[in-house]
Order: structure tokens, then sequence, then C-alpha cells
């Protein structure tokens, strides 16, 4: 069985790259044939190699030209069929794919091609349970079990089946130890069932079969970094890049770990290592800044923002970050520019909307501080942190009705229960609502063992109420 994956790439500088001669002189043929309108004959095995040059390199346009002409010479060819399939999943006509996918089976039923193609429909109509039917039916013959046990435990991770997942994941490996996607998504499937011990085990024993595995490597460092070994994790990190100089995110990750261990000379370093191996150079001057930024240094990480946006004008987190430095600087005109560049580049951001109106604020421009909270609160449904930032602008202002309307607002939905209700607290301790300061306080200290402390700490004045104290040490 010759199975035809329905993925698609493009490579913008050459197309041909990956393709040998006779295929490249095949698709010129074709498309000089197009251009002048004749009529040549292929037969359909080029016809086949032609349509798929056109799937692999994602052209869309040639895909149909060539599908149809396919069509017209060998209309009743399966594999020209099945081709017109993968062009209807292109397009993302999958019922039709489907539908017609159907009429195939009930002519060849034992066809695994046809078989393995109405998996890959039932998995993008979102019917796991078909799909991975489907993918067995297909594995009947023998063929490409790698594949199909890869995209089986693709289904199961999304019905949240993870052990089955892993199962095939390992399965799809002991058939084909390079295939990457298994090798990245069954440590996914470690990480998100939080069993780390069992992950690193797997992967140390992997790269001790395969050594020149880079992924295999890379897995392993991330199983190290959640166990917290961080050494570790910069060792298999590094022999990743030993295999491939190229490996980019194995930089990145490195450059993580030197930071979380301190070192942080040689996490800049490593990124700047990775600069050389990426075409997105925008995002490591960015993480370079963050680390510069985290650290205090916040003028040189301005200079790395101004490198990540100069790279890339639409990197709305990097003018963000950057018009927060400039704020904490003082320099305020900076901060409000860098801020409307982010919110030009997503002007439904609620965190830009927010930052901009608290940077108007620190500068002491309230009307304008007014003007975008106005804006920014439509979109605090999801934004918890905005109903806070929101209330301790107004508290400073000494608003502290405004900042209970506002608190009162977010509460139902905020997971951050205690910032809100010490929040909440101190404006009727400093109003003299005293009913509504003891059920806040109450609030405060519920299911939390801290949460006194933390409140105090939060509002000092407390302490020295009787029966603020008293409700806390009742507990």
């Amino acid at each position: 069985m010759a199975i035809i994956l329905l993925y698609m790439h493009k490579d913008n500088i050459d197309r041909f790259k990956n393709f040998e001669n006779d295929v490249k002189q095949l698709v010129l043929d074709f498309e000089a044939m197009e251009r002048r309108g004749d009529s040549l004959y292929f037969d359909v095995d080029q016809l086949e190699t032609i349509i798929d040059f056109y799937l692999e390199t994602a052209d869309g346009d040639m895909l149909e030209k060539s599908v149809r002409y396919g069509e017209q010479l060998f209309p009743t060819s399966t594999e020209i069929q099945l081709r017109k399939v993968h062009l209807l999943c292109f397009k993302e006509r999958y019922k039709e794919a489907h539908s017609m996918l159907k009429q195939l089976e009930r002519v060849q039923p034992d066809d695994t091609d046809v078989l393995y193609a109405l998996g890959v429909v039932y998995s993008a109509l979102e019917q796991p349970r078909k799909a991975i039917q489907y993918y067995h039916k297909a594995a009947v013959d023998g063929h490409e079990l790698g594949i199909i046990y890869s995209n089986i435990a693709d289904e199961y991770v999304k019905m949240d089946q993870r052990t089955e997942a892993r199962n095939y994941y390992r399965k799809a490996l002991r058939i084909n130890s390079e295939d990457e996607h298994s090798l990245y998504e069954l440590a996914n499937c470690y990480e998100d069932d939080g069993m780390i011990d069992k992950w690193i085990h797997y992967y140390l024993r992997f790269v001790e079969e395969h050594p020149y595995s880079k992924v295999g490597w890379f897995c392993l460092g991330e199983a190290y970094i959640a166990a917290g070994l961080y050494e570790k994790a910069i060792d298999a990190y590094q022999y990743a890049i030993t295999i491939d100089s190229d490996f980019y995110y194995a930089y990145m990750q490195m450059a993580s770990c030197l930071y979380a261990l301190g070192e942080f000379d040689k996490a800049v370093a490593t990124l700047h290592d990775a600069s050389k191996h990426t075409q997105d150079q925008a995002l490591v001057m960015f993480r370079i800044a963050e680390i510069f930024r985290e650290r205090g240094n916040l003028v040189t990480a301005n200079l790395y923002y101004d490198k990540a946006v100069k790279m890339d004008p639409y990197y709305a987190e990097a003018w963000h970050s950057m018009s927060t430095c400039y704020s904490m600087m003082m320099v305020f005109d900076a901060a409000i520019d860098a801020a409307k560049h982010a919110l030009k580049i997503d002007p439904e951001s609620p965190l830009y909307l927010t930052t901009l109106a608290l940077i108007y604020a620190d500068s002491g421009d309230f009307e304008n501080a007014d003007r975008f909270f106005e804006c920014a609160i439509p979109y605090y449904t999801d934004f918890e942190q905005g109903w806070l930032a929101f209330a301790d602008y107004k508290m400073s202002q000494g608003l502290y009705d405004d900042a209970i309307d506002g608190l009162t607002r977010g509460l139902p939905d905020c997971e951050m229960v205690s910032e809100y209700y010490k929040r909440l607290a101190k404006c009727y301790y400093l109003t003299n609502r005293r009913n509504m300061l003891y059920n806040a306080v109450r609030a405060c200290i519920y299911d939390n063992p801290d949460g006194g402390r933390e409140l105090i700490d939060y509002c000092p004045e407390l302490g020295n109420d009787f029966e603020v104290m008293n409700i806390i040490h009742s507990k």
C-alpha cells in the first residue's frame, strides 16, 4: 500500500529542491502544456507524480488543474480519484471528500489507500473513533504501520485518552525511530499526565538505542526541565546541537536553563548563538531583552526590544514590553508611543489597553487614563487582572465606590478570588462599611490558611482592627 499523506508544505526558495530531476521535468512539461493550451498524453503513473508534486508543494491552483486533467484522461482510476479527495481536503471540503470516499469504499472495500484516506477525513471531521476504526482497517496489509500508529495516537489524544496515545506513539517509534512527530507528542503526553520519571526513563533508553536522534535528546532535555534538573537538561540540549548545529529550539531551551541557574551572561550568549540559526531573529532579540528587563537593566532591555521591532514591526508583545520599560524609567512620551504601536497591531487587547491607561495615569494624564480604561473594560471578561488594575487605579484616586463596582463586576468570573477580596476589604474598611468588611475578610481566609497574613500584608491598618483580627484568629 502506497499511502499518500495529506500533508502540505511549501519551499519558497526552490520548489524542486527535494525532488528528483525526472519529477521536475514532468512538472515542467505539464506546466508548459497548460500555458500553451495543448493536450499531451501522460500515463497514469506520471499524472500521479505530477499531482503529488503539487500536493506536497501546496500549489492549490496547479493541484486543481492537474487533478482535472487526470480525471479527463483516466476517469475510472481509483488513484486519480484519491488525489481528487486530497484536493478536496486541501480546500477543507471534508464532507465532499467523505462522500466521494464512501463511494470508492463501496466499489473497493479492501483498498487500504481508500480506508486510510477515510481515517484522515474522519479525523478532520472531528470523529476520532471513526478515524481510529478506519486506520485499523488500513493497517491490515501491514504497510506504513508507523504512520498509521502515529495517527491513531493523535486521535486518542483528541479524546484525552493518553494511556492509549502513549502506547501507539511508542509502537510508531518502534517501527520508525526518526518519527519526530511521535517523539514530540509522546513527550507531551508524559508531560500532560505529570509522568516525569517515566518520561525521563523512556527518552534515556531511546537515546541509548538511537544516540544520533537530535529530537530524542531534545525531548530528554524537556523532561529534565520538568524535573528541575537544569544541568542535565543543558547536557541533553548540547548533544542535540552537536548532532545538528542548526537546531534552534535546543539553543533557546538551553538559554532558559542557564537563566534558571542564574547564569545570565551565558544565557544571553546562548541566545546570540541561537540567532545565527533562525530566521526569526526578532524572537531571539525579544528573549534577550526579557532577561535584561527581569534583571532590572531597563536601558539595555529596550535596546534589544528596539532591535526586535526593527526586525519585525508587527511584534506587538515587544512593543508592549518596551512601553512598560519606558514607563518604569518614567520616560512617558516614549512609553505611550510604544504602547500605541502595540495597540495598533492588536486594538482589542485588554492587556495593551490597560497598560496604556496605566501609563497615562502614571504620567498624570487622568483624562486619557479614564478613556482607555473605558475602552478596555468591555474586554475584561477573560482578563481578570484588568479589573484589579482598574480597582488599584480608582483606589489611588480615593474613588473607592468605583473600585468596589469594578471588583464586584469582575468577581463572578475570577479565579484570583483572594486578590479581589483583599481590595474589597480595604475599600470597605476605608469607607466604614463594617458588615461588608467582615464578609470580605471571611472570604479572604476561606480555604486559604495564609489568607489572614496576606490580607494584613496588603492592608496593614487592618492589623489594628480588633473585630477583623478576631475573625482572622477564629478560623
